[in-house]
Order: structure tokens, then C-alpha cells, then sequence
């Protein structure tokens, strides 16, 4: 059974002029912190994952590639994959509008684009967007709310553990956050670790990650993600831990981020 969105209507509704304009700006923030990412105003498609509808079998189609692709990985990995390709643009899409558009979001009319064995490429209907002043809170339970259903469908093709799709969840909330660093009004380290725990605590994942500082290799400090969930990349074939899995000691960890900042990655 889906869950009801509360934000299925739009009180407030951008004018046709204001929503191309708005349209026009997120595609534009979105091109400058993804860049490739393909963003286009425009209604949803039958063949698109979207917030509120039926997905089970575009869901299905991508488990099940995933698991031709990646046979060897297993249930939990093909689990956690699927949960983090469809959650990736709706925060993106949510942080973007909330902390630099400080409007509104619908996420209903958001459509994303399924591939053979991902999903990315997003579609803004036209009624995304409201007018109405941006509120951090009820972003980020709209958000959750969202991804509350979406866990809730994937878990009818696999089974994912709900714990860690929460951590992965906050991961991917505070690992935007530092993606959209450069849009931001305040990027002091300060600001933007006390963003993050806003965002948590107002999507229910208080614990779920967390923001650290590590000193750079010539001096200075930066911030980094201190993850809290796997993306369990490693039971690939080849595969190994990210650079910031939670699996390994926090030292290896900074270790790992201080050599890939000198080399510029």
C-alpha cells in the first residue's frame, strides 16, 4: 500500500513566468554541482520512478539487472544499490530548492529517469515548485516521508535493512550538503556541520551520519563525511571500501582522504 503525501497539492502555486524562471535556476544549480546530470522542466513519463505512483516494476527491472550485472554481490548489495540510485536525486533535488531557492518542493511531481541498471536524469513537472517561503523541517520531512514510501516499495522486490537504508539515507543528505557547499550564502565549516545536523534531526535520522573535520595535507582543515551506513560496494567483484566506509578505522579514512586531496580528486 503506498503512503499518502501529504504535500500532494500545492497551496501556493508559482506563476507560468516564475516556474520556467525557477525550472531555469535549478537546472542551472543543478548543472554546477553535477555536472552531465541531464535536468529538464517538463511532466513526468509512464516510464519514470515517481513519488506517489506505482513503481514495483520499474523497481524490478532494476534489481533484476543489478543482479545479472553484479551476480556475485549479492542480495545485500543489489538491496543497498537500488535504495541509494533512488533516493540520490530527491535530496539533491531538495537540498537545491530548500537551501538556495528557499522555496518549496513537491516531490510527487518530480520524475526520474530509469535506465537499464540506474537511475538518473530527473524531469520537473510543473507544479514542483511553490511559492511559498521555505521551511527546512518540513523539507526534510516531506523528503523522508518520500523515502519512506520508496523503501517501503523496494522492499517488495528485496528486502533491505532498515537501519542501514536510514544511515544511508543521512549519508546521502550530509554528502549533498557538502556537494552544494559552493552554492551556499555561509560555507564556514561551522555553518555547514550545523546544517547538517538540522537536516537530520528535521528528516527523523538524528545519529544516522555526521560531518568531521580532518587537516589537510599542507595545512587547514577541511570537512569530511563521517559515514555511518555501507554502501556494501566492496562485495563487488574488485570492489573494495570508499574512501569513507564506516568499516574501516577512522585513521585509514583520513589517510585515504588526505592522498586523494593531493592528488586533486
Amino acid at each position: 500500500m503506498l503512503i499518502h503525501l501529504s504535500w500532494g497539492e500545492i497551496v501556493m502555486p508559482v506563476s507560468a513566468n516564475g516556474i520556467q524562471e525557477s525550472h531555469q535556476l535549478l537546472i542551472e544549480r543543478c548543472a554546477r554541482v553535477m555536472p552531465g546530470l541531464s535536468v529538464e522542466a517538463g511532466e513526468p513519463e509512464d516510464s519514470m520512478l515517481v513519488a506517489g505512483r506505482r513503481n514495483h516494476s520499474l523497481l524490478d527491472n532494476l534489481v533484476s539487472s543489478l543482479q545479472r550485472q553484479y551476480p556475485e554481490a549479492g542480495r545485500h548489495y543489489w538491496g543497498a544499490r537500488a535504495w541509494g540510485l533512488s533516493i540520490w536525486q530527491p535530496v539533491l533535488l531538495t537540498i537545491l530548492v530548500t537551501e538556495t531557492l528557499q522555496q518549496r518542493v513537491n516531490l510527487v511531481h518530480l520524475g526520474q529517469c530509469v535506465t537499464q541498471n540506474s537511475i538518473i536524469g530527473m524531469r520537473l513537472g510543473a507544479r514542483l515548485l511553490s511559492a511559498e517561503q521555505a521551511c527546512r523541517r518540513q523539507a526534510a520531512e516531506h523528503l523522508r516521508m518520500v523515502c519512506d514510501e520508496a523503501l517501503a516499495e523496494l522492499g517488495q522486490v528485496i528486502k533491505v535493512n532498515r537501519v542501514l537504508a536510514q544511515r544511508l539515507l543521512g549519508d546521502r543528505i550530509v554528502s549533498t550538503l557538502l556537494r552544494v557547499r559552493p552554492l551556499l550564502g555561509n560555507r564556514s565549516h561551522t555553518s555547514v556541520h550545523r546544517l547538517g545536523l538540522e537536516w537530520l534531526d528535521a528528516a527523523g535520522l538524528a545519529g544516522a551520519s555526521a560531518l568531521g573535520v580532518f587537516e589537510l595535507p599542507h595545512g587547514g582543515t577541511e570537512l569530511m563525511l563521517d559515514r555511518k551506513g555501507c554502501c556494501q560496494h566492496y562485495r563487488r567483484a574488485g570492489g573494495e571500501p570508499c574512501k569513507t566506509c564506516p568499516r574501516q578505522p577512522r585513521h585509514i579514512r583520513v589517510e585515504r582522504l588526505r592522498a586523494a586531496w593531493q592528488m586533486g580528486a
